[in-house]
């Protein structure tokens, strides 16, 4: 699981280039919070992973392929707006990026797949992607960081 930083970048380039292309200001923020607000979801596994210490699943329910099956199909039928255009490619960049750099199975960006499986983080993490996961989240961090690695540490 990327940083933040990555996700804030991809998703303000798309933001520019929809703006540029169409006029719409409102491109860029809605491409930058479509491109890093679905990685709240993190906070539930989070959760589940280091407070609970739960790793049997993952849940990740605002990561999936589908919704953005969802939104081409309304973009082109329903609502053909620039700001929904933006939204749309900024969350292309969020699951995109975590598909290709965060050493996952092909199918864990399918939320149906994760349904159908009951959520099981065997199914869906290659070998330790959880022992790894919090160096995103500290990474992500604008300040504490060296207190939340302990803490971390600490929970292993």
């Amino acid at each position: 699981m990327p940083s933040l930083g990555p996700h804030v970048a991809m998703s303000a380039a798309v933001g520019v280039g929809t703006w540029a292309a169409t006029g719409q200001e409102a491109a860029v923020p809605v491409a930058m919070a479509a491109g890093v607000l679905p990685d709240a979801d993190h906070l539930l596994d989070y959760y589940l992973w280091w407070v609970k210490r739960e790793r049997r699943y993952l849940i990740l329910f605002l990561h999936g392929w589908e919704y953005l099956l969802l939104g081409v199909g309304l973009y082109l039928f329903v609502l053909r707006e620039p700001w929904f255009l933006a939204a749309i490619l900024g969350y292309t960049t969020q699951v995109g990026a975590d598909q290709l750099f965060n050493g996952v199975r092909w199918h864990t960006y399918l939320i149906t797949v994760r349904a159908a499986r009951g959520f099981r983080t065997i199914t869906s993490i290659r070998d330790g992607s959880i022992s790894r996961s919090d160096n995103a989240l500290i990474a992500s961090l604008p300040f504490g960081r060296d207190r939340v690695r302990r803490w971390f540490d600490n929970r292993r």
